[in-house]
């Protein structure tokens, strides 16, 4: 019965449940961008920012090795979180540092590590590398942490807007739609139904349109969060995929919307005078 009262109701009100869907696609698809987009820059910044160089420097520890051994660059780069590693030899001379196996040694090693790594493989560096000193470069680390710390809070602020003007207009659009079917509600309320069922026939009418909603916001963010990281990131790594980040945001944006949006729309229904409106009051 209610399966078929909610389709029936989805059927003659078309128009404004679509009203409805727009405002939480424009919300679940901008915070859904965000979401998606946070993901992909976690993975792609640093890579995209190795172009800039390294974030720290591997030396040999005073006292110690003159050089770096060459075969430790391949150890240094197999450190989880390091992005790129370049060995600097020492300037100038045929009698350059040598290492005990007579090869000439780096006279450091220029890192580009995951920033929000950095000091863990600092220490991954240290311990698995025998005589020397991993040092972070500090500047270009914080440097790194800010430019992704402004993309961030640029796109948190875009979606703040989005989710308010949508609460705003779907909780405007739900009370209208209540107030549409007043005398509907009344004889609801005149043949028994309790409240509390009348406002789950309406919370399924919402939720259906909030579920598609939903998933068209979930596909146009993660298109926009890929578009976004291929223009400021560069045109390597994936294109257009799901995300779970992505999912989930536009998900929770969509039920946060319409189920606030019912809270404020279904305390009418509540004070609605049945009896009253059925006398044409």
């Amino acid at each position: 019965m209610i399966l078929h009262l909610v389709a029936a109701s989805l059927r003659r009100r078309a128009r404004q449940l679509a009203l409805i869907a727009t405002a939480v696609v424009v919300a679940a698809g901008t915070v859904a961008t965000l979401a998606s987009f946070s993901s992909r820059i976690e993975d792609r910044l640093g890579a995209s920012l190795a172009a800039f160089g390294p974030n720290l420097t591997v030396r040999p520890q005073v006292g110690g090795l003159p050089a770096v051994p060459p075969g430790e660059l391949a150890h240094v780069r197999a450190i989880a979180g390091v992005v790129a590693a370049t060995g600097v030899r020492a300037p100038a001379a045929p009698t350059a540092a040598k290492t005990a196996a007579g090869s000439a040694g780096f006279a450091r090693i220029d890192v580009r590590a995951d920033p929000r790594r950095l000091a863990a493989v600092s220490r991954d560096i240290e311990a698995s590398v025998p005589g020397v000193e991993a040092r972070p470069l500090l500047k270009t680390s914080e440097s790194d942490a800010r430019l992704t710390r402004r993309l961030t809070l640029v796109l948190a602020a875009v979606s703040a807007v989005s989710l308010a003007l949508a609460l705003l207009s779907v909780a405007a659009a739900t009370a209208a739609l209540i107030g549409e079917r007043r005398a509907e509600i009344s004889l609801f309320l005149a043949l028994g139904y309790t409240g509390r069922r009348v406002a789950g026939l309406f919370a399924a009418e919402l939720l259906v349109a909030a579920l598609a909603a939903g998933l068209a916001g979930e596909v146009l963010g993660e298109l926009a969060a890929a578009w976004l990281a291929g223009r400021l990131l560069g045109a390597g790594g994936p294109g257009f995929s799901l995300t779970l980040s992505g999912a989930a945001a536009a998900a929770l944006a969509a039920v946060a919307v319409v189920g606030l949006s019912m809270m404020v729309a279904l305390s009418r229904v509540e004070r609605l005078d049945a009896a009253g409106v059925l006398r044409g009051e």
